[in-house]
């Protein structure tokens, strides 16, 4: 008997095998998925069901009311029928109620569902704390999980917790004469971080305390963003861009240049995943290292923009136009700017995946909302 044959017959029948066990756990891993997201739409449908079912009951008795009138007009006649054309066409042309996207690699994250964003899921949002402001003068916002900062335009810090209301109120003139440019919240950090024209702050137990002086009295420093263990900071229009490294010591770790001399850099922000650029011209979506992976075109555009956060939940970037305060979003990689009609909106900052901080047109009150 050929043993040195039945060896390579046995070594090749482990590799395919291998290959077998592969596809058969594969297999039961795509079957796991697919339960598990068939779930994820019947728990939509039922939900759509539940407020399908009320409309429908709610049309029926507006239109058994209406017809119980004993005169009813030509005119009103012709306004119902159009009501039912309305309905009739909805019904027929009407869009897929979820956005389902599907990707054949890697197979844990092959499937996302995220509902669509649009006016009718913001106007369904619940307000779940809603406080008077004592200024009327918010120039900059920024949130964690549970607090709100507010600065108005005297550079006067106003702090609140989203069960609590407000805190205190911080003078920056106590600390320093320079003026609050921006502020942002660090994960990593813990805390929120205030960019003043030449120093980094830093909030610590209700005081201000002071963790860098930045820049000379050459270059002002106008905004920054917090990126994982990074700190972003933009000097004058975009003369100069900085890393620096948070942990486990402040440490100016790169700086960039400004190629472009056109090009006026307006604020930067950040998600998880990039770093967002809005200049005159464009809105970038990059890198840590500042390598572009696309760009919105706004040469065309006379809109200024403000207020760039990203909502996970729903895929999206929401900004505030500052002439108009109208609500506008972008979804992950999308080129089209969407506005959301007769949303009007001051300031807005996330607080988690779903919670919204912002300030009502009025400018008035701080609301915290549930979308």
């Amino acid at each position: 008997m050929d043993f040195s044959h039945l060896a390579f017959e046995f070594q090749w029948a482990q590799c395919f095998s291998l290959i077998d066990k592969w596809k058969a756990s594969m297999i039961d891993h795509i079957t796991n998925i697919h339960q598990e997201k068939s779930s994820e739409i019947q728990m939509y449908k039922d939900e759509a069901e539940k407020n399908f079912f009320i409309e429908k009951k709610n049309f029926v008795l507006n239109m058994n009311e209406y017809f119980q009138h004993s005169c009813i007009l030509s005119n009103e006649i012709n306004l119902f029928k159009k009501k039912l054309d309305q309905l009739k066409e909805n019904i027929i042309h009407r869009p897929l109620p979820l956005n389902i996207e599907i990707k054949s690699y890697p197979l844990n994250t092959s499937i996302t569902i995220h509902r669509l964003f649009n006016k009718q899921l913001f106007n369904q949002r619940t307000i779940s704390a809603e406080y008077k402001i004592p200024t009327q003068s918010i120039n900059l916002i920024a949130t964690s999980n549970n607090q709100i900062i507010l600065v108005n335009s005297e550079s006067k810090i106003f702090l609140y917790d989203k069960l609590i209301g407000f805190i205190d109120e911080i003078n920056l003139s106590d600390y320093t004469d320079e003026y609050l440019n921006d502020i942002c919240w660090s994960k990593n950090y813990k805390n929120f971080l205030f960019l003043c024209d030449y120093s980094l702050w830093s909030l610590e137990n209700l005081f201000l305390k002071k963790l860098a002086h930045i820049s000379n009295r050459k270059h002002f420093l106008n905004n920054l963003t917090c990126f994982h263990n990074y700190v972003f900071i933009i000097y004058d229009h975009g003369e100069f861009i900085d890393r620096w490294l948070i942990q486990p010591e402040w440490k100016l770790e790169k700086r960039w240049i400004k190629d472009h001399k056109k090009d006026i850099f307006l604020s930067i922000n950040s998600n998880n995943d990039y770093l967002l650029f809005y200049t005159n011209k464009c809105i970038q979506l990059c890198s840590q290292d500042l390598i572009i992976h696309y760009s919105i075109d706004l040469a065309n555009q006379e809109h200024v923009y403000s207020n760039f956060i990203f909502l996970s939940s729903y895929k999206i970037w929401l900004l505030i136009d500052k002439q108009t305060h109208l609500l506008k979003y972008f979804r992950l990689n999308s080129r089209k700017i969407y506005t959301l009609d007769q949303v009007y909106v001051r300031n807005i900052s996330s607080m988690g995946d779903s919670e919204l901080a912002f300030i009502t047109n009025d400018n008035c009150h701080l609301q915290i909302i549930l979308i």
